[in-house]
């Protein structure tokens, strides 16, 4: 079995450590968003979702959707932070 190479092993760490940073930092972000939309009552959409026989599978959905986009931008925009980077000069 081969050894995996510390550099490898070292940027790993790094890009793992990188998405979970981002994915708690969408987390907390998402549930302030989705917590004003459904406490503001937003354009009435905690008001259907509660008259729904399942209220609670659809304020899920919902949460779960505000998750999904948030945590994505996260990451994206930590990505696009990262630095520049360009062809190496030959």
């Amino acid at each position: 079995m081969n050894a995996i190479p510390s550099e490898l092993s070292r940027s790993r760490r790094a890009f793992f450590g990188f998405l979970i940073r981002r994915g708690l930092m969408g987390t907390a972000i998402s549930l302030g968003v989705a917590g004003l939309f459904l406490w503001s009552d937003m354009g009435g959409i905690y008001s259907l979702m509660a008259r729904a026989n399942q209220s609670w599978l659809w304020i899920a959905f919902f949460t779960f959707d505000i998750w999904v986009t948030v945590t994505g931008i996260t990451i994206a925009v930590g990505i696009w932070n990262l630095g520049s980077w360009g062809d190496p000069s030959e």
